[in-house]
């Protein structure tokens, strides 16, 4: 389920709810700037024409869910000017496979928003809504050409309007925070699963015989 409140609610001072092609385009005409749960894309993501080379869009998404969630939405040029995308070529399937392939662990509860043109521009948006991950940290690898063709395992994450990785203590304290996660998440249940059977033991206890 996509998240009902988000960067551009927060900016627009919009009620919670589903992010429209309204709220997009209002953005943009405000010039809103990047930020660590905000990019910007021109163009749809494109497979590499290079074998084995590390996806983009995996990149993107997973930078996002190890940092606090966010939105990438495609159809605006870096100068936040409304382009527009063909929707009639997405195939969220494919993204999710990329995400499958390229990331360890993959980046679960990601959204596809397609968002036709309400203005009659035609220029339509996607929007790709990421949450924050409770299984972060997340990897991508794959070989980088510019990294002289060396495979790369990195964590990226979101620093302000850039992406950056995440240095080896980065690393310890997402895992850190996981665990921690994890260990909170297996106490509540035990409490309530403590509590659920107190509670039919106390009414069988009480309950008449026939």
């Amino acid at each position: 389920m996509a998240r009902s409140w988000t960067r551009l609610h927060e900016f627009l001072g919009s009620p919670p709810g589903p992010v429209t092609y309204e709220m997009v385009a209002e953005a943009v005409r405000r010039k809103l700037g990047e930020s660590d749960d905000l990019d910007w894309k021109q163009a749809l993501p494109a497979t590499s024409p290079v074998k084995g080379e590390w996806n983009e869009f995996a990149k993107d998404v997973a930078a996002m869910a190890n940092t606090r969630g966010g939105l990438l939405v495609y159809g605006v040029s870096d100068a936040i000017d409304m382009v527009g995308i063909d929707l009639s070529t997405v195939d969220d399937k494919q993204l999710g496979q990329w995400l499958r392939v390229h990331l360890q662990p993959t980046v679960s509860g990601v959204n596809y928003l397609e968002l036709p043109a309400t203005d009659g521009s035609g220029k339509d948006v996607l929007v790709v809504d990421i949450p924050a991950s409770e299984t972060a940290p997340h990897f991508l690898y794959g070989w980088q050409q510019k990294d002289k063709d060396k495979a790369t395992f990195n964590a990226p994450f979101r620093h302000r309007d850039d992406t950056a990785y995440m240095a080896e203590h980065q690393v310890a304290a997402a895992y850190r925070e996981r665990f921690s996660r994890q260990d909170a998440a297996a106490a509540a249940l035990e409490r309530h699963v403590r509590y659920a059977t107190d509670l039919v033991l106390g009414e069988s206890e009480f309950r008449p015989t026939a």
